[in-house]
């Protein structure tokens, strides 16, 4: 009985510390190619994007928590694209950590023209997807098929010993 415990106890310890981290970030609700704006320049921008046809959706942000968290998203989902007509100083400093996210994540000055140029440069690159990617390195595919062999070895080792 003693033995059934102690072993019930490694498998529930293997799996729990063989499972890899799960990110408590939350869930993003926001498309994968977007405009972040602010209060001063959500009309103008939104109105920049319908003239020029462009299906990008502009999402108003006031506090610069909700801008980094949206950032944060780009570097889970590579298919995400932000480009930041406001909030840029949080953006550039968010990619200078991130140099991985800059060719999908960069801001604009406040002048129309430059808002054009970044729209039409954000659109370009919504036009040559990275592709699908299921997200699974290979570590989590070992450590899976370890957990699964260890648990069906320690099941065939208790069915043994209990005949």
């Amino acid at each position: 009985m003693r033995f059934k415990f102690v072993m019930s106890l490694l498998i529930i310890l293997i799996s729990l510390t063989g499972m890899s981290t799960v990110s408590a970030h939350g869930v993003d609700v926001t498309e994968d190619t977007m405009v972040i704006v602010n209060e001063t320049n959500a009309i103008e921008t939104k109105k920049l994007v319908d003239s020029m046809n462009l299906d990008i959706k502009v999402y108003k942000f006031t506090v610069v928590g909700d801008v980094e968290h949206t950032l944060e998203h780009a570097l889970e989902n590579p298919n995400k694209k932000i480009l930041a007509t406001a909030f840029q100083d949080t953006v550039d400093n968010f990619v200078k950590e991130h140099p991985e996210v800059s060719n999908r994540v960069f801001a604009a000055g406040d002048s129309e023209s430059e808002i054009k140029e970044s729209l039409i440069k954000l659109n370009e690159s919504t036009d040559n997807p990275i592709g699908d990617s299921m997200g699974v390195d290979y570590t989590t595919i070992i450590l899976i098929i370890i957990i699964v062999g260890l648990i069906a070895g320690i099941g065939v080792f208790l069915l043994k010993k209990n005949k």
